[in-house]
């Protein structure tokens, strides 16, 4: 892997329940929340892509969600602990574009009980991600 893939997608282990997992973790990417600049961050485990933020979502505008190249806006199944936007529903379309794909653009929208601030979108370079993934899968 060059190292530039390394920096974009890191393997980690992830002990869940006596199940030794491991998950797939983005490089963490800035992004305006309409008020400041947070950090976002994209976790992939065996049955979840999880887009995490440092601020609140707001899920009522269903807007948030990830597009790939030219595929159309996959929005996301929903959002857990108020800041993890959760796609589980097409999981496995999602890994197949994000390994064929070159990166990922991730449209959020936070802070359900501010005034609106509209969506805000980040890119997440995809390079790297496919030798990542299989690592991730045999982890032990």
């Amino acid at each position: 892997m060059t190292a530039a893939a390394a920096e974009n997608w890191e393997v980690r282990p992830a002990p869940r329940g006596g199940e030794k997992t491991c998950l797939l973790v983005s490089a963490k990417q800035p992004v305006s929340d309409g008020y400041q600049m947070v950090e976002a961050q994209i976790v992939v485990d065996k049955g979840a892509v999880v887009v995490s933020s440092d601020s609140v979502l707001d899920p009522g505008f269903e807007d948030i969600g990830l597009a790939i190249a030219r595929h159309p806006f996959i929005p996301a199944d929903q959002v857990r602990d108020r800041k993890q936007a959760v796609f589980e529903k097409q999981y496995a379309k999602i890994v197949q574009l994000f390994k064929d794909g070159r990166d990922v653009r991730v449209q959020l929208r936070f802070w359900p009980t501010w005034p609106a601030t509209g969506a805000h979108s980040v890119s997440f370079s995809l390079m790297g991600f496919t030798k990542a993934y299989g690592e991730a899968v045999k982890c032990e």
